[in-house]
């Protein structure tokens, strides 16, 4: 039952997928993001669910990547989750082997990667928190992920009265940066509320059109 509070909930897109769904439970990758914060704070209205994320680009083991999203993407928007995109590059950069050995001229031998980085999302997360809360949108504020870079923001919030909660991506293992900057309380996502926030395997959207969930998804 509704104890008459609001809450805003913005999830921090890849800190969601890696800690949750990428190996954890792949099977749950077909996510209602509106049902699982509605379950994770059924004593509260909520007002409404902002995905930070950004658009992936095809890889050479996994071409289809960017496809499958834009799919989940689409079933998301038959919800009122708003998405908020940043950007996603490949980095080339020279990292040292491990173990390290040395070359034939005495330094440190390193391999050229192309590491992926996706930019512009935790200060878009941290940007939108801090405004929605200055405007009142809501009584209280959850963040998802387990990045410590998005502290800060939840400090600021603390340190003026504002209510906010962190919902873990990695259970009781959260990220202890977080304990002392005033947040109200800590939640966990369990699998069987995963499982229960999942959309059924075909919907609609607002033209009529039919989502399917990606078929090589479990």
């Amino acid at each position: 039952m509704s104890s008459g509070r609001t809450v805003m909930v913005c999830v921090d897109g890849f800190a969601l997928y890696k800690g949750l769904l990428q190996f954890q439970y792949p099977e749950c990758k077909w996510l209602d993001l509106e049902a699982l914060s509605a379950r994770l704070f059924p004593d509260r209205d909520l007002v409404g669910v902002k995905l930070f994320t950004a658009p992936l680009k095809p890889l050479t083991n996994d071409p289809g990547v960017g496809q499958r999203q834009q799919i989940y993407w689409r079933a998301l928007r038959t919800t009122s989750v708003e998405i908020i995109e940043g950007k996603f590059n490949f980095v080339k950069q020279h990292l040292p082997l491990h173990p390290e050995r040395l070359d034939s001229t005495g330094r440190v031998a390193t391999v050229k990667v192309k590491r992926p980085e996706e930019k512009g999302s935790d200060v878009a997360l941290a940007s939108h928190l801090l405004v929605d809360a200055f405007e009142g949108r809501a009584d209280s504020y959850a963040v998802v992920t387990n990045d410590s870079d998005l502290v800060p923001p939840m400090q600021m919030l603390g340190a003026r009265g504002t209510a906010s909660a962190l919902v873990s991506v990695a259970h009781e293992r959260y990220n202890k940066a977080f304990d002392g900057v005033g947040i109200e309380t800590v939640r966990q996502i369990r699998r069987g509320m995963l499982e229960a926030s999942q959309f059924p395997p075909s919907i609609q959207d607002a033209e009529g059109r039919t989502i399917r969930k990606p078929p090589n998804w479990p």
